[in-house]
């Protein structure tokens, strides 16, 4: 049977960088909602940052198409 691991941690952004669901910028002055979202396989990573807002969306029920960030 595969395994996937799904983290999601809320990190405050460093770099300047895009939510992985609507694009919108972080400025890490002022970014209190970013969540790094990771799915690990064991084989690879995939790693993307999600805004506060679609972290919200995403918990209470909607389906987001999230682009990794690297």
């Amino acid at each position: 049977m595969a395994e996937v691991t799904l983290s999601l941690k809320h990190v405050p952004s460093e770099a300047e960088e895009p939510c992985g669901v609507c694009g919108a910028a972080f400025i890490p002055a002022e970014d209190s909602g970013s969540r790094a979202f990771t799915i690990g396989t064991g084989k690879q990573d995939f790693n993307a940052l999600m805004c506060g807002g679609c972290h919200s969306k995403w918990t209470h029920g909607a389906t987001v198409r999230i682009r990794s960030k690297s």
